[in-house]
């Protein structure tokens, strides 16, 4: 099956990719609006979505019960789960490749599932949504950080880019359709880079909402 070009291959940068202090910075700011956002003193069963090395999810494991990374490379997940051994966490931390016809673990609920800078990859990221939602227990919490919309500069190359940015008030409205209450949106973090007008600064939101208690 051909590759989706809007889809980016992420294995051959995963060895290097924790390298950017940008990258650093961004995963600090996430973490800390999840910790703000969601309970996390509960110790939730947790899963990111599109967890990449897990720069986010190793800020979040102390106050986690179990923390589940998927993603779509394999190369990403090695890393991943190389930080979990490194820690001695290994019995806590698993690892699901995802694939177009299988996303999540299949039959497994969650009850906190987050995801940064992963929606603006995804060709229909709706459809994503939905099945998020879907894995969360009663109770449970999404929390989804990306970019704002923007003129489609962020990235310097546009291989593997489906979308600008997302539209934060338009995600909102998804997850109050896909039933979900509690929902807001805070701005998390920005991100600056140099244009060719001189600095620009490109926001990162933070939306949160609950799956209602039974």
């Amino acid at each position: 099956m051909t590759q989706d070009k809007r889809i980016k291959d992420f294995n051959p940068v995963a060895q290097s990719w924790d390298a950017k202090p940008r990258r650093q910075l961004l995963a600090q700011a996430v973490a800390g609006a999840i910790r703000s956002e969601i309970p996390l003193a509960v110790s939730p069963r947790a899963l990111e979505f599109g967890c990449g090395t897990g720069l986010v999810s190793y800020l979040l494991l102390p106050q986690l019960a179990t923390l589940t990374g998927v993603d779509r490379a394999p190369a990403m997940l090695q890393v991943f789960e190389q930080k979990a051994r490194e820690l001695g966490q290994g019995e806590r931390v698993s690892t699901f490749l995802a694939t177009d016809d299988t996303l999540l673990p299949p039959g497994d609920t969650f009850e906190l599932i987050y995801s940064s800078m992963v929606l603006h990859h995804v060709p229909d990221y709706a459809a994503v949504v939905a099945r998020l939602v879907a894995a969360l227990t009663p109770g449970g919490y999404l929390a989804l950080a990306d970019l704002d919309l923007e003129d489609g500069d962020f990235h310097d190359q546009g291989e593997g880019v489906a979308h600008a940015g997302i539209d934060r008030e338009l995600l909102q409205q998804q997850l109050r359709q896909q039933g979900l209450v509690a929902v807001r949106a805070m701005t998390a973090h920005c991100i600056r880079k140099q244009r060719a007008g001189g600095e620009k600064v490109y926001p990162v939101f933070l939306v949160t909402g609950q799956r209602p208690p039974a």
